[in-house]
């Protein structure tokens, strides 16, 4: 039987893109595609990032939950991180970098320290505590949830993203489910958050130049 508070959770994770499904059109079309996108992200983490970190995670975490240790069995994870990092900047960024401004840059460096911790918390940080006593089923539902709040952001008004919808829901599926399998075998989002976060810098940067979030020239 799940806990009242694991079926907490997962109505929570479901509630977010059924309310994204109306949130993302509407907030995109008033306030026009720039700041629309921003809100939906303040939204988001407002809304629901940080009430699941508050309501699942804060003095509730499993022991080492932000920890940087590793098991030396472990050693290769911050290799393993830092490759796919790398490849996603071959993938999506490299081939990017004419639109790329140095305010595309600081304006994607300041949302990416936000949502890469923020996110990595909430849904690996959560599910790990809350599914402590049935962790395959708490990683691959979690996965599942992560991948699916990203498709409402497809609905966004004006705003594109390079490579389409399979570049946006296939990433987040992929590198979700690695995250969260890393996040689960080491018993921490310490590592996972920093690649988040770097891959975040490389993705939202060509986001918001390729947008005209910025000034095309900086």
């Amino acid at each position: 039987m799940w806990t009242r508070a694991q079926v907490g959770l997962v109505a929570h994770c479901l509630a977010l893109p059924a309310a994204m499904l109306v949130l993302v059109p509407w907030l995109t079309t008033q306030l026009g595609a720039h700041l629309g996108y921003l809100a939906v992200l303040l939204v988001y983490w407002l809304g629901f990032c940080l009430p699941v970190v508050v309501t699942h995670v804060r003095n509730r975490h499993e022991p080492g939950l932000f920890s940087e240790r590793l098991r030396w069995r472990d050693w290769w994870v911050p290799l393993l991180l830092l490759a796919q990092v790398g490849m996603i900047a071959a993938v999506a960024f490299f081939p990017n970098t004419g639109l790329l401004t140095s305010m595309g840059l600081a304006l994607a460096a300041l949302v990416a320290v936000i949502n890469g911790p923020l996110e990595e918390t909430a849904w690996r940080g959560s599910f790990m505590t809350r599914f402590a006593d049935r962790p395959r089923l708490g990683m691959w539902l979690g996965w599942l949830l992560f991948t699916l709040w990203h498709a409402p952001l497809l609905l966004a008004q004006g705003i594109v993203f390079d490579g389409g919808w399979p570049a946006l829901l296939g990433g987040s599926a992929v590198l979700g489910l690695l995250w969260s399998w890393i996040a689960w075998r080491t018993g921490s989002v310490f590592y996972v958050a920093i690649a988040h976060t770097l891959t975040n810098v490389l993705t939202f940067w060509v986001l918001f130049n390729a947008n005209g979030f910025v000034p095309p020239q900086a």
